[in-house]
Formats: C-alpha cells, structure tokens, sequence
C-alpha cells in the first residue's frame, strides 16, 4: 500500500479555459508498508507539483529509504523526481544515488533512474556504475532487484580494481573488459559472461571464457580456456580453470597447463602466479624444455624477472649433446634464453652420467653453447 502526504497546498492562477495549473506543495511525502505491515520504501522531497489531469507529481531534491525487516538498508536521492500514477512509477533524475547502509556499503549511481515500486525494480539507464571499497563497476545498463539485494548489468562492462582501498585519479590495478552479469550484494557473489579480458600494469594481460567470483572473499574464478600473459618478457601460461586471488595478487590453478618464453616451455599440474614477487611456481609434475636439454622434478618455481630457477624432488637434467644426465634432490640456479640452464646443488649430492657417441666427428661440434653448469 502507498499513502502520499502532500502538505501546504497552493494553487498557481490562470484563466477558466486554460488547463487545470498544477498544486504546489511546501513538502512531499511518500510512504509504501509490505502487507505485514512492515515498512518498504519511503520519499520525501521539500517541494513538489501535483498534476490532476496526469496524476504526476513533480518533485525536488528527494530523499528516501529503502527497508529491509523494518530497518533502513539503503539511502535514495536524486535532483528529481517525477511520481507517476500515483506511485506505479517513480523517475528520478541527475546525481541519482542508491547508497547500501551496512555490509558492503555498495554505492549505485547514474543519471536517470526508473523504479517500479511494486515489481521491487530499479533500473539505471543512463551512467550507470556500482562502487565499492576497492572496485568500480561500469556498464550501459544496471538493473537492482530489491527483493534479492541483486544486481543484474547488461554489457559492455568494464570492471575496475584497486590495491587497496579505491581511490580517485590513481590508476588501477586491473581493467577488465566483459559482458552481461549479475552481482548478489548479499552473498558477493559475482558471475559475469564472456569473452573476459583484462589487463594491468606491466603490460600483463589475460583472457578467459567467462568468470565466477565472490567480492567478500575477493576473489574470481577465471573460466577455461585461460591465457594469461605475464608481461614485458613475454612469457604465455595456456591453462583451464584458475583462480584469481585478486586481495594477494595471486593466480592459482590446479589442472594441467603450458606456458612458452623465449626461455623455454614448462608444463605441469597446476601453477601458482605470484604477481608481487614474480614468481612462477609449479608445484607438481613440473617439466622444462629448451632446445638440446630438459628438466623435470617434483616442483619448481621460477622468478621471470631475475631467471632464478629451484627444482625440488627427484630432479633429473638431461642434455641431448654430449648426452648427459645429472641426477640431484634439489638444484638451485639461472634459466636464460642464451646460456640455458646453469645449476648449483647447494652442498648436496649429485650425480652426472655423460656419454659421447662413437664416430662423432669432433671437428664439427655443436653450435656454440654454454653446457650445463654446477
């Protein structure tokens, strides 16, 4: 049920042929109860004009609230607002903002907004964004479903991130590029189609089918197949199923993947992006491969940035020419593009089996290039 109080009514004169002016009121008050009696939303505005004919009110500055078990949950206000028969329809308009009170403290805002009371349906269409303690939320179109504390948005979408706390005139962390979605300010649950593209700094890049998260846990779920491109030196990770720890800056995933650098391919069941430190760990089945050497071992992790390599557990080198195998528990040391790979066993035992072909013909050897290393 609606109830309107519309106090200090004057009417504007003219002549008996013209239409019906409108009513001038010193205040609006708009009120709706739930059939329990609870109360649902409220409006109010200083000054208003009543419309007889149209059954329009005209409204300045409102302000209202909207409840939930009785208790005021979100905060309502506009430039303008045009209530139409009789609150079926409500327009606001300029500087429209819908602020969460508690939770997430979500803040919606945009240019125009359309509010269907009954249907418990708002719907910016003109600038609509969605703002939090870390991220903005851009698309062409934000529709809140009261009833569910959701927000549904229609692409194109673009979703700013910060580290941190979100602050004006700093750049982002990350920019991400969608489509449609919907985001349930309850839960934080977040779902958002594809195709996903994103980008941060340090030319780092990536892209994936679509994505699931949570903005409680911070988190989101990038959708395979992911392609993640960690930056200026070029190194791809082709994966399935990852997580983005966006809190810690973390990429994690626990399938299968392969990534290429100009210094080599590894493979492996999961990865771990460390995007703070620049590091690449695989922590099972790890496997490396350059041209005329390969490595494998239970886990590795490799810093892209300074080229320092650990392998860990039951690690095998080989090289190809002069065939060699060098066995070791753990090996620490440098994987570059043009000195291959160079190790250290750090005082532990290792063994090294070398072997050359019979008949090689040793006045032609193998193009320069520096042996394994210890």
């Amino acid at each position: 049920m609606v109830s309107a109080g519309l106090v200090g009514c004057t009417q504007q004169s003219g002549s008996s042929q013209d239409p019906a002016p409108p009513f001038v009121f010193r205040s609006l008050d708009l009120n709706q109860r739930r059939k329990d009696g609870q109360r649902d939303w409220d409006l109010k505005s200083p000054e208003a004009r009543y419309e007889l004919s149209s059954r329009t009110v005209r409204a300045r500055q409102p302000k209202g609230i909207l409840y939930r078990n009785d208790r005021p949950f979100y905060e309502i206000s506009a430039e303008l607002a045009t209530v139409l028969n009789d609150g079926e329809l409500v327009v606001l308009e300029g500087s429209v903002k819908l602020q969460q009170l508690k939770d997430q403290n979500v803040l919606i805002q945009g240019d125009r907004l359309v509010w269907s009371p009954q249907a418990a349906r708002m719907v910016i269409d003109q600038r609509p964004e969605a703002l939090d303690a870390e991220s903005r939320l851009i698309s062409k179109s934000v529709t809140f479903l009261q009833d569910t504390n959701t927000l549904r948005f229609s692409g194109p979408t673009q979703l700013l991130q910060w580290k941190g706390r979100r602050r004006e005139g700093v750049t982002p962390e990350s920019d991400i590029r969608a489509a449609d979605g919907q985001w349930n300010l309850d839960s934080g649950d977040l779902n958002v189609q594809g195709p996903v593209l994103a980008s941060q700094p340090d030319e780092r890049k990536l892209r994936a089918t679509a994505l699931k998260g949570n903005t409680r846990s911070r988190h989101l779920d990038l959708l395979q197949p992911v392609r993640l491109n960690l930056g200026k030196d070029k190194t791809v990770i082709n994966a399935g199923l990852t997580r983005w720890d966006y809190g810690r800056q973390r990429l994690t995933s626990m399938v299968p993947f392969q990534a290429e650098s100009p210094t080599a391919v590894a493979t492996g069941d999961g990865f771990v992006v460390d995007q703070p430190t620049k590091t690449l760990i695989i922590p099972r089945a790890c496997r490396l491969k350059q041209p005329g050497e390969a490595l494998r071992a239970q886990r590795c992790s490799w810093n892209w940035s300074t080229e320092r390599l650990i392998a860990d557990g039951d690690v095998v080198l080989t090289r190809s020419d002069p065939e060699q195998v060098t066995r070791a528990a753990r090996l620490e040391g440098l994987l570059s593009e043009k000195q291959g790979m160079r190790f250290t066993a750090g005082g532990q035992p290792v063994r090294s089996t070398l072997r050359f072909s019979p008949g090689k013909d040793q006045a032609n050897p193998a193009p320069n290039r520096s042996p394994v290393q210890f």
